[in-house]
Parts: C-alpha cells; sequence; structure tokens
C-alpha cells in the first residue's frame, strides 16, 4: 500500500484527517516533523503558540498542505486547539477526523497509528469519540496506567494490556477524535489552560454516551513535564518532573475538575485527592526543590476547591471559548 492509499484507506471507507499541532517551545523546530507526517494526512493545522511569534516560522506562510496560525499563547494550548478546531470547521467540512500532536510527539508513529486495522475499526463508529494508542514516557519508559471510570467506582487498568480497551481517558497527543463528537463536545476549556485540558474534554465526551478506545499494540513516546523513575514497596513509580508554577497549576486543575464533576462522579473527584496524593509522593521521594513544589501543588488545589464551578461548565450540548482569566 502505498503512503496516498494508507493515508485514506479504511475499514468501512475513507478517513480524511486534519492533523494538528502546537509550537509552544522555540527551542524545538516545529517544521522538522512535517515531511513524515505529511504523507500520511490530508492537512496540517500548525498553531504557533509562543509569545512573540516562533523564530523558525518567520516568514513562513501557508500553503495547500500546511496551515500556520498564530494564536500567541491565548487560551494557553486550549486556546491553540479552539484555534485549529474553529479553523477545520471553517476550511475542511469534509474532515471526518482530527489527530492531535505535541511538537515533541514522534511523527514517525503517525504511519502505524493510521495504518491500524484496529484504529481504523475503531475510528469509523459513531459511538466512540477518540482512539489512540499507548502513551510511553520518553525518560522513563513507563507506559500510562489506563482507567476505567464509573459513577461511585474507578479502577486502574494494567499497564500491559493488548486489546482495544475502552478506557475515561486518553492524553490528547496522538489521539484521533472523530470531527462531528468534537463539534457535540464543543471548544476546550480555555480556562484550564494547559494541564488537564484533556481530563476534562474526556469526561465531557463519556457524559455525552461516546466511547474512548486505547489500542495498547500501538505505543508512541512522548514527554510530560520531566518525569523521574522511582521505586517505592517493590513498584516502579514516575514523578511528574514539573516547576513550582505548573505545580500551581496542576493542583487548581484538578481541584476545578473535582469540584466540576464530583457530584456526577463521586469516584472522580477521589480520583483526583488520589492524584494529588501522587504528585506529593513524587516531589518528596524523586524531586528537588521539594518546598515550593509542595506549596504550590497545596496552594493551587486550596484555590481551585474555592472556586464555585460557574453556569455552563462542563455543559456538554453548547458552550463558548472559555475566560482565560478565570
Amino acid at each position: 500500500m502505498n503512503p496516498e492509499q494508507q493515508r485514506t484507506s479504511t475499514a468501512s471507507g475513507d478517513l480524511r484527517v486534519v492533523a494538528v499541532t502546537v509550537a509552544y517551545s522555540e527551542e524545538r523546530d516545529p517544521l522538522a516533523a512535517l515531511e513524515r507526517l505529511a504523507p500520511f494526512v490530508d492537512h496540517v493545522i500548525l498553531v504557533d503558540n509562543t509569545a512573540s511569534g516562533h523564530p523558525k516560522l518567520a516568514g513562513r506562510g501557508s500553503h495547500e498542505r500546511l496551515t500556520i496560525l498564530a494564536n500567541a499563547n491565548k487560551g494557553g494550548l486550549a486556546g491553540a486547539y479552539n484555534a485549529a478546531l474553529d479553523r477545520v470547521r471553517a476550511a475542511h467540512p469534509n474532515a471526518t477526523h482530527v489527530l492531535f500532536l505535541d511538537d515533541d510527539t514522534d511523527t514517525s508513529a503517525v504511519a502505524s497509528l493510521l495504518g491500524s486495522a484496529a484504529i481504523r475499526q475503531w475510528a469509523a463508529r459513531d459511538d466512540v469519540a477518540a482512539t489512540a494508542p499507548a502513551y510511553v514516557d520518553r525518560a522513563t519508559g513507563i507506559r500510562l496506567a489506563p482507567i476505567r471510570l464509573s459513577r461511585f467506582r474507578y479502577r486502574v487498568l494494567s499497564r500491559h494490556l493488548q486489546e482495544p480497551t475502552e478506557v475515561a481517558f486518553l492524553i490528547n497527543s496522538m489521539s484521533l477524535w472523530r470531527v462531528g463528537a468534537l463539534r457535540r463536545i464543543g471548544p476546550y476549556d480555555e480556562r484550564l489552560a494547559v494541564d488537564h485540558i484533556d481530563t476534562d474534554y474526556c469526561l465531557r465526551a463519556g457524559i455525552l454516551g461516546y466511547k474512548l478506545m486505547l489500542i495498547p499494540a500501538l505505543t508512541f513516546e512522548h514527554s510530560i513535564g520531566r518525569r523521574r523513575k522511582y521505586e517505592l514497596f517493590g513498584r516502579t513509580l514516575q514523578s511528574g518532573g514539573h516547576s513550582p508554577a505548573r505545580r500551581e497549576m496542576i493542583g487548581r486543575n484538578t481541584a476545578v475538575l473535582a469540584m466540576r464533576y464530583g457530584q456526577r462522579y463521586p469516584a472522580f473527584a477521589m480520583l483526583c485527592l488520589t492524584r494529588l496524593f501522587y504528585e506529593c509522593l513524587g516531589i518528596v521521594i524523586a524531586e528537588d526543590r521539594r518546598t515550593p513544589k509542595l506549596w504550590s501543588l497545596a496552594k493551587g488545589a486550596f484555590c481551585g476547591a474555592l472556586i464555585r464551578p460557574s453556569a455552563g461548565s462542563g455543559d456538554v450540548t453548547t458552550g463558548t471559548r472559555g475566560d482565560t482569566n478565570s
């Protein structure tokens, strides 16, 4: 199968995929991986989310297969995604799926992703909002543990699954979303800016009755923070490796989502508390600058718990792009 056939062929018809990637680090060349990506998607939208414009994109314009959007970090990563999705709706009405990527995502895995029979099978279903391979942290080599969620219980699944599995959460990077589902779910919440915008989005998808499918036979490497591996009671764990400022955002957004969805899913509120404890544990055991990181995490969680969910928060049937100043 040649690249053009692989790009468009599916088990039940055509996948017309627009890839969305966000450039936020001036240290990386956002164009470096696009050549490997281009043969397998119909169009690429590159959102420049650097504050004053990425130097590698200076003088570069859009063309038939590439659109470059300047977002200047308005609304954080959520704002960049929303700007891209607005362009998908306006300029690519025939697109069936959106593939989200980060600027450090290993795009060489895209060929395997879109060429996978399992991905194509699940992506073609109307009741599936998104499919994704398993994420492996680039620094530690540890797979993300999948989670299932019901109202009163959450369950952490094995990291060594091999069969396609319905899960409660997928990270945005390398996730393939149906355009129709994105339209129903609505925009990303820019009030969250960066951390847990995908957690919020997955919960909103689940509330609408959509499935999220993990295809663990496929993997890709990705970095979230600067994770560090450590051992505890014979188990291998990993710390987040984020700065104090990001720890404050993580604490805040975790608490905000616990308050937002805790009544509908009491088990999710418990999961949020567990995640905060896990963050603290990793800081204490594996990281430096422990005091400022713990203080920032606690401060963020306290402030987030005081934010009353506003009218329409988590509204999955309507909604507007959020106020980034909350």
